[in-house]
């Protein structure tokens, strides 16, 4: 005969049923990854969101221990969540603690919360909850909102920075180029020098221009183009130096595309300029276009420069950024403003020793 004490009372378990069904819907509620964890760090409890970050399943990250996946986040996290949880055994609690995973789709920031959970027991009391926010999109907004701040500054100087500076550097390239001819048969040294002035001045107009651009990002005045017309634009690539080759794959009449076409040749300008930089000034550059599954206008730009190192270009469209000695390093970021501002993207792919691509990506403006 079971002893009646040992019987459970049936409003107990009814209690207890609503009370984890409660927690249940708590948990699948959040937007964000709740994780409990055991003295070791074994995880006891965790909800869909939190294993949805590392593309897992409840299931598979459940009973695991958090130093697997806190491994897969950039370095120093598992340092970094060690100093976490002496924070919260000492004061029971922490707050917004950062972590960064990299991903195939570009980095992931993560801030963390935890506390202890005060138990009656000692086995229990190095329980630590977890929550895990994704603030990636919030660090995206604050830093467009501080590019913009900069960006802005930078284009009420343009104008006057422009006129100033211009017509002081025009003078010094026409006498340049005057003492060139003048000194056809000078010493190789001679020569030399006045090159590098002519080469200086060059460099200097590219930076003054890049700061008209920064004035001209009002709203696009578009139009429909045949894109072909905005790539043999001569504005985008009189510039190039003697010795860059261009090779132009376009097809007149078969890709249109509406855009502002003063915009647009600042986006390839910039790119052409790059790449030209990128080579030193000689080399090869594609240019390719064609429709995509989706009735996307692509821009193809190759290289054959150097290429980009993989930690570079996941940082190229961000404004102040610039494997280059000189300039101020937004070029890019001011093609990405373009590209956004007609419903477009701008992306860039690269192996080192082959060269760099710039794809941009337009909605079709075919019928």
């Amino acid at each position: 005969m079971i002893p009646m004490d040992n019987i459970p009372n049936i409003s107990d378990l009814e209690s207890t049923k609503r009370t984890v069904k409660f927690f249940e819907g708590v948990l699948r509620s959040t937007p964000n990854g709740i994780v409990v964890t055991d003295a070791s760090q074994n995880i006891v409890l965790v909800n869909g969101r939190f294993s949805s970050m590392f593309q897992q399943n409840w299931r598979d990250v459940i009973e695991t221990n958090l130093f697997v996946w806190l491994q897969q986040l950039d370095d120093g996290a598992v340092d970094l969540w060690t100093k976490l949880m002496d924070s919260v055994y000492r004061e029971g609690y922490c707050y917004d603690v950062n972590f960064n995973m990299t991903t195939t789709e570009g980095v992931k920031y993560l801030s963390v919360n935890a506390s202890r959970v005060s138990q009656e027991s000692t086995e229990d009391q190095g329980i630590i909850i977890s929550n895990w926010r994704d603030i990636t999109k919030q660090i995206e907004m604050e830093e467009q909102i501080a590019t913009s701040e900069r960006l802005a500054v930078l284009g009420k100087l343009s104008g006057s920075i422009a006129h100033e500076i211009r017509n002081p550097l025009a003078t010094i390239d026409i006498s340049a180029l005057n003492l060139k001819r003048r000194l056809k048969d000078a010493d190789e040294k001679t020569k030399n020098q006045i090159d590098r002035i002519i080469r200086q001045v060059k460099e200097t107009v590219d930076t003054i221009q890049s700061l008209q651009d920064l004035a001209k990002l009002e709203t696009p005045n578009k139009r429909r183009w045949d894109l072909s017309d905005i790539i043999t634009n001569r504005e985008a690539i009189s510039d190039l130096p003697e010795n860059v080759h261009l090779i132009n794959a376009m097809t007149k009449n078969q890709l249109f595309v509406d855009v502002d076409e003063k915009q647009i040749s600042i986006v390839l300008r910039n790119i052409l300029s790059n790449a030209a930089h990128a080579m030193d000034n000689q080399g090869t550059i594609w240019i390719t276009a064609y429709e995509d599954d989706n009735k996307n206008v692509i821009i193809s730009i190759k290289d054959s420069g150097p290429g980009i190192t993989d930690e570079n270009i996941k940082k190229i469209f961000q404004s102040f950024f610039g494997t280059k000695v000189k300039g101020f390093g937004y070029g890019l970021t001011i093609c990405k403003m373009i590209m956004e501002k007609h419903g477009g993207e701008i992306d860039a792919t690269s192996e080192e020793g082959e060269g760099a691509t710039f794809i941009l990506r337009f909605p079709s403006a075919n019928t």
